[in-house]
């Protein structure tokens, strides 16, 4: 009798499927399953939080921990720097008049004068000597500032610390934007510029405090501690900049930096775009090539339109809530939500214009911000609407606050081809915003006009129009530029032997190491 067919047989061929599962035993084999399903959702999900946020987690792991050095050493010296650069030292000094006044420009006269020198001198001298040996004289003059008997004494040393102090803000700018890639400087340009920000809200509690806290101790006023402790917190931060400034990728000796890593990252800058450090170094006819070029002129003055685009000259808002008879508390913490609106604002779109969203384009970034703070101005320019649409247009008109990161980092972009002119245009663009600041704040930002301001908010809002214009027009004056460099590469491309071409990288090598050696012999 012959043995039953189908299912039987394929029953004995395979005992294991006789044997039926037991409830418990389906249901964890399915979370078997599912376990790693939604464990690697997670991950994915994470990844591309990182993509958007901060770098992209798919590079190299050699250029992952080369960027994290460098986000350690340079990012943070350079934001502890312009932090303790920007902590206010002169509110509580008891002065009468226009003193205060006369105090705060021969500051500006100081830190203008000294703006140029120092980005030219940074070319040719290691930053991380320069900076830190500013800084430390920096700290010595406010230490004397504790001590001066006069105003006439506190002028002097207010114009030799604005000296000192001119060159950190565009040499480290210009550093910054020549370590970083396209799509990698956005965010750490808006970190390093928010610090200022950040120093201001400080310096409210650092000021009480010293008042409060220290006056008449050891027979010290008030004021006199706050220059000893503003000076505490500067020079341990200048001494770390001698060991954490890295120089330019061509120049750098940092311990912390291979000489493989700086090599590699030299050539992804030379991908990006840039030339390198001495590619055309400075000489008798320097200032006049770059007078010649459209950034020299059109840059700074963007910078003066976004300073101008939005209500620092006065405390418009504080001035507001004191008209409406709001609390003494109401009026000092109500603002800073500004100061945190502008802060917000910058760190967002540095990193949106870093994302794979924006590829490292600034523009858009700059026109939501301008727009914003555009519907605040006019707001507050109309003036005769609700309170509570009021209060929400104190707070979009810092939208603009947030413009000087994603500005400042598109330099590199629009200046790729000459590295120190790059350097010597951030100095010219600080430099004409703290001049045109001057008669602009005088004109129509009036102290009779308050708590309105309707001049001055008037002119904010023109400012904010122009500014959206001329990132319009700085668009297409960078593609007019990238087509040009495009074609001359194509000419120089086609004159070539053909077996020229591998030497390509040897070339820009050589380049890129020649400042190295200049620089180096001159210090």
């Amino acid at each position: 009798m012959s043995s039953p067919k189908g299912p039987k047989n394929e029953l004995d061929a395979n005992p294991a499927s006789t044997t039926p599962s037991l409830p418990s035993e389906q249901s964890s084999t399915t979370d078997n399953r599912e376990g790693p399903r939604s464990s690697g959702k997670a991950r994915r999900a994470f990844r591309s939080f990182q993509r958007y946020a901060w770098d992209d987690p798919d590079k190299p792991k050699h250029e992952k921990w080369f960027l994290f050095k460098l986000d350690v050493f340079l990012l943070s010296v350079s934001c502890l720097g312009y932090f303790s650069k920007n902590l206010q030292c002169l509110r509580i000094w008891s002065m009468y008049g226009s003193e205060l006044t006369y105090t705060k420009n021969v500051f500006t006269a100081g830190y203008v004068v000294g703006q140029m020198p120092a980005v030219i001198l940074a070319s040719r001298i290691r930053p991380s000597l320069l900076i830190p040996t500013l800084e430390i004289c920096w700290s010595i003059l406010t230490f004397c500032s504790s001590t001066v008997k006069t105003v006439p004494q506190l002028y002097a040393i207010r114009f030799l610390v604005g000296v000192c102090e001119s060159g950190y803000f565009p040499v480290m700018i210009y550093l910054i934007g020549s370590w970083y890639t396209k799509e990698e400087r956005g965010k750490r340009v808006a970190l390093f510029y928010c610090t200022a920000a950040l120093a201001g809200m400080f310096s409210g509690y650092l000021q009480a405090g010293a008042y409060s806290g220290l006056d008449g101790v050891m027979g010290r006023q008030g004021w006199q501690w706050l220059f000893i402790v503003c000076g505490i917190i500067s020079l341990p931060i200048a001494f770390l900049g001698y060991f954490f400034i890295p120089d330019f990728p061509e120049t750098t000796r940092a311990f912390y930096i291979t000489k493989e890593e700086a090599e590699r990252r030299r050539q992804s800058l030379l991908k990006d775009g840039q030339k390198p450090l001495g590619a055309q170094p400075w000489d008798r006819k320097k200032f006049f090539r770059i007078a010649k070029q459209w950034q020299f002129w059109v840059l700074p003055i963007g910078y003066f339109f976004v300073q101008g685009s939005f209500a620092t000259q006065q405390p418009a808002y504080a001035l507001w809530l004191k008209a409406t008879g709001h609390s003494v508390y109401v009026r000092n913490v109500w603002p800073t939500g500004q100061v945190a609106v502008g802060v917000v604002v910058q760190i967002l779109a540095g990193i949106l214009s870093d994302s794979p969203l924006l590829k490292g384009r600034r523009w858009p970034a700059i026109i939501v911000m301008q727009g914003g703070a555009l519907f605040g101005t006019i707001i507050l320019a109309i003036w005769d609407v609700p309170d509570g649409l009021r209060y929400v247009a104190y707070y979009f008109s810092y939208f603009a606050a947030g413009v000087p990161g994603p500005y400042y980092a598109w330099y590199s972009d629009l200046i790729p081809h000459d590295h120190e002119m790059r350097g010597f245009v951030i100095a010219v663009s600080n430099m004409f915003s703290y001049i045109q600041g001057i008669w602009f704040s005088i004109a129509v930002w009036r102290t009779v006009d308050a708590p309105r301001f309707h001049a001055g908010f008037i002119a904010a809002s023109v400012l904010g129009v122009a500014m959206i214009t001329l990132t319009l027009t700085l668009r297409l004056l960078q593609k007019k530029d990238e087509r040009t460099r495009a074609k001359e590469a194509e000419g120089t491309h086609d004159i070539e032997a053909p077996e020229t071409s591998h030497m390509s990288v040897e070339a820009a090598n050589n380049v890129v190491e020649a400042p190295a050696t200049i620089v180096g012999t001159k210090i």
